[in-house]
């Protein structure tokens, strides 16, 4: 893995944030994998076969997969318990250049029945 800079933007229900971190990314022909630190948490990203995994450790745990058009189950993890989310991914992109990679995500994330929805955006460039 090598370093790389991270910008993420994220929409969630209308309210805008954008983020920008230092990380670890490799690519491959079929495969991207980008890993970065937030305050309390290490976030990793991969992506194969057009789908994209989200995995965060860190204050609470998220494990999430997700594919256009298709409803997925995931698992969030606070204070120890853990429980299902559901998720339905309407858009779920990527590209990959010789330098970086763009992710374009829209989700619905789905919690005891509450539906957020979800746009995130991430560029990752090697530094």
């Amino acid at each position: 893995m090598e370093n790389c800079q991270v910008t993420i933007t994220t929409i969630t229900d209308g309210n805008e944030s954008q983020i920008i971190r230092h990380g670890e990314m490799e690519t491959s022909v079929s495969e991207v994998k980008i890993c970065y630190r937030e305050e309390n948490a290490t976030v990793f990203l991969s992506t194969q076969n057009g789908r994209i995994e989200i995995e965060r450790k860190g204050d609470y745990s998220l494990r999430l997969t997700l594919e256009q058009g298709r409803q997925s189950v995931g698992i969030l993890g606070i204070g120890g318990a853990e429980g299902e989310v559901l998720t339905f991914a309407h858009q779920v992109a990527y590209s990959v250049s010789k330098n970086s990679v763009l992710m374009a995500l829209k989700y619905d994330l789905i919690i005891s029945g509450e539906i957020q929805e979800m746009k995130l955006r991430l560029l990752a460039r090697f530094q």
